[in-house]
């Protein structure tokens, strides 16, 4: 008996096609990636992973059955729905006649440079932006229309790049699937439309090119050439607490080691002291702060007061040089007078319309809450809703473990105050300070409370915010200066130094309230020292005529506007003080891992080896490499992924060799962003025609280390970190 064996049928696949569409699917998974981001930050990630599942079926089943015509039809109704979806879940108070003409402004100004994440219902928008060109790309992946699916995913990205929302390894990543569907395009062939994709394929890797050079222009700072304007400039080179806190309008990222700056900013006279504030954030990121909302000019009127008791405090500010904030005691009533004019952040406080220069000064007027521990701890949790929905939000990617040690901590509080004021000291008491850390590569707030033993003040007030909102307590992020150096009676000098951050809790019927859970003692000290080394130093810019060793004594720093002896206690008859409550967490909070959510890394500290990536991330990976094999040389890519690379990071050799490659660096920038230098023209006349001052420095640097006698290497560190400041830095001085 014979058998007969039956083969199956060869199933012909076309890998070129295949790989084709897995690039077009690499660039989506770009715009995805940032997308998830925002939703995360700030919405609701299930419904978004659901928006994109919908969509990718919607676009398999829409393939099969109708035109290109009609996808796109289907595209702009769901554009148009989405739209419609943005806009009826705006707040309440949000009126859309009135707004109209701002948002067309939020538009415009998302193209040069705003971020997603300032708009109020980002989530939202992320949700309703998700489907129509994830839709529209899918669909024509599967028709083999490549390229025009990877320009409708690329343009995508290209939205996040402008607003700056979309890093230089995403957009690197996207800009490799586009040069990916180009090439494998080119291999495929074959399709009806073969003629139209030849005729549009140059365009397309102009857009590749364009993605990756977007990525490139993205870090040149833009007040870096000429006097410039905007932002918060004047506020010296990256790597210091002010440049970190102040360096940027709208937003605030956690670093790592940072120092101080012992320039003096300005001089106040006033009444009193306080902390003259900057700005407030309110949604958290995870590893930073940004301010949503956009700032209206000041027109005069007075604004709004605090709720609460509060007194008048005047102030007037003179410049000691360039100056792009407007400090102000809290709450800021009116101003006065002032050289530059003023906007209206949406926190309440105010940023002057230009940069105020050196010898520039303005008048303002504060209304300073004056509300006591009795009236703060009778306030109840009536607050209203947008005060809720704006400043108890948290992103969806912040552990359990959080909540659940904060509420042991402040297990014994009984109202929001005193969970505030438990939660002050026990950061206070558990963690040391020191300008010397490691930035931590997950939750900032998280990483904090479970594995870090020390931090500067931006780690203190963003763990403690986080913290209370767990509680559903609103509280937000501030940023301006502590007192400084008190110079007369009325008049105190601020340095950089005495940049800081601190937390504000809202109150019902009282308003916002300062808590500052950073340790005072350590952090006056630290401050104490540099205004010390600088002057043994003989640096002119820590000190004015008025300033100096044996002039007055220290202010004490201002504390929260209320009476330290009324702190002491929750209830003497029920439960233990305030500081025994902080105490007491400490003894059953400390050790990481004991909320029952594990402590990570290895048992007994041994090394870990990394993972291997999963199968799904080797294939795309794959796809990925022979995409940019297959484009690149047509596109260019390399070299500008080369210059990427090149300016983030300068490899080290000797002092005189990294010298020079420190000046390169910054002279591209300034040939990219100004003009390249001409021919005859020396590197220091260069310097001082289209740079700043870190420019010229390192043209100085530059000129001993090629025709002087050579440099020291901590001379070389200094010119490399001042390319790295004015590659990466956007807040340095113009």
């Amino acid at each position: 008996m014979s058998t007969v064996t039956r083969r199956l049928p060869a199933v012909n696949v076309d890998t070129a096609r295949v790989l084709a569409t897995a690039s077009v699917g690499v660039t989506m998974v770009a715009y995805l990636t940032v997308l998830r981001y925002i939703v995360t930050v700030a919405g609701e990630p299930p419904l978004f992973y659901g928006a994109v599942a919908a969509s990718l079926a919607a676009a398999a089943l829409l393939a099969a059955l109708v035109r290109p015509r009609t996808a796109a039809l289907v595209t702009a109704g769901l554009l148009a729905a989405g739209t419609y979806y943005y806009v009826v879940t705006l707040p309440p108070s949000f009126d859309l006649a009135e707004a109209l003409g701002p948002m067309v402004a939020d538009a415009w100004s998302m193209l040069s440079g705003l971020s997603i994440l300032r708009i109020i219902n980002a989530g939202t928008w992320a949700l309703a932006i998700t489907p129509a060109p994830t839709l529209f790309a899918a669909y024509l992946a599967f028709r083999r229309h490549y390229l025009a699916g990877a320009a409708v995913a690329g343009g995508t990205l290209g939205l996040f790049v402008l607003t700056g929302n979309a890093d230089a390894a995403t957009t690197l990543i996207g800009a490799v699937g586009v040069a990916g569907a180009a090439g494998f395009g080119d291999l495929a062939g074959g399709t009806t439309e073969v003629a139209v994709d030849e005729g549009r394929r140059d365009v397309l890797f102009g857009l590749g090119g364009i993605v990756a050079v977007a990525s490139v222009v993205d870090v040149v700072p833009e007040e870096l050439v000429g006097e410039g304007g905007g932002g918060f400039g004047g506020l010296g080179g990256g790597g210091t607490t002010e440049a970190n806190l102040l360096g940027s309008a709208d937003s605030v990222e956690l670093a790592g080691s940072i120092s101080l700056s012992p320039d003096v900013r300005f001089a106040v006279e006033a009444d009193e002291p306080g902390y003259w504030r900057v700005g407030g954030f309110d949604r958290f990121t995870g590893d930073g702060w940004v301010r949503t909302g956009q700032a209206r000019a000041y027109d005069g009127d007075r604004l709004a007061t605090p709720p609460g008791p509060d007194r008048a405090v005047e102030q007037t500010y003179t410049m000691e040089g360039r100056m792009g904030n407007m400090p102000a005691l809290w709450k800021p009533r009116s101003v006065e007078r002032s050289d530059t004019g003023a906007d209206v952040l949406p926190d309440g406080s105010l940023r002057p319309v230009r940069a105020f220069r050196e010898d520039e000064s303005y008048t303002v007027v504060s209304r300073v809450p004056t509300a006591v521990p009795t009236e703060l701890r009778s306030a109840g949790t009536d607050y209203p809703e947008d005060v809720v929905d704006r400043y108890t939000a948290l992103p969806g990617n912040l552990p359990d473990r959080v909540e659940a040690r904060t509420s042991r901590i402040t297990g014994n509080a009984t109202n929001p105050y005193d969970t505030a004021r438990v939660v002050e000291q026990w950061l206070s008491n558990n963690r040391g300070y020191s300008l010397d850390v490691d930035r931590p590569s997950g939750n900032v707030a998280d990483a904090f409370l479970f594995e870090m033993e020390e931090g500067y003040c931006t780690y203190f007030a963003t763990t403690m915010a986080v913290m209370l909102r767990t509680q559903g307590i609103p509280a937000r992020f501030a940023v301006g200066y502590t007192a400084g150096e008190r110079v007369a009676a009325d008049r105190w000098v601020a340095r950089g130094l005495n940049a800081h951050a601190w937390v504000e809790v809202f109150f019902p019927e009282q308003g916002w309230i300062r808590f500052d859970p950073t340790p005072a003692g350590p952090r006056v000290a630290a401050e104490q020292e540099r205004i010390d080394d600088a002057r043994s130093e003989g640096l002119d810019s820590v000190d004015t005529n008025e300033t100096g060793p044996g002039e007055w004594t220290p202010t004490p720093e201002p504390g929260t506007d209320s009476d330290p002896n009324e702190i002491t206690a929750v209830s003497p008859n029920s439960t233990p003080s305030l500081r025994q409550l902080a105490e007491g967490a400490n003894e059953t909070a400390t050790v990481p891992g004991a909320d029952g959510s594990g402590g990570g890394g290895t048992a007994g500290g041994g090394f870990e080896l990394p993972e291997i990536p999963p199968r799904e991330q080797l294939a795309l990976g794959a796809v990925v490499a022979l995409g940019a094999a297959a484009g690149a040389r047509k596109s260019g890519l390399t070299g500008r992924a080369y210059r990427a690379f090149w300016l983030r990071y300068q490899p080290r050799s000797d002092p005189a060799a990294d010298t020079r490659g420190a000046y390169e660096r910054i002279e591209y920038v300034l040939s990219r962003q100004g003009r390249p230098r001409a021919e005859g023209e020396t590197v220091r006349q260069y310097a001082e025609a289209v740079g700043d001052r870190r420019a010229r420095r390192a043209a100085r640097l530059y000129e001993q280390a090629v025709y002087g006698g050579g440099v020291s290497e901590a001379e070389a560190d200094e010119a490399v970190s001042l390319a790295d400041s004015v590659v990466s830095n956007r807040g340095g001085p113009a």
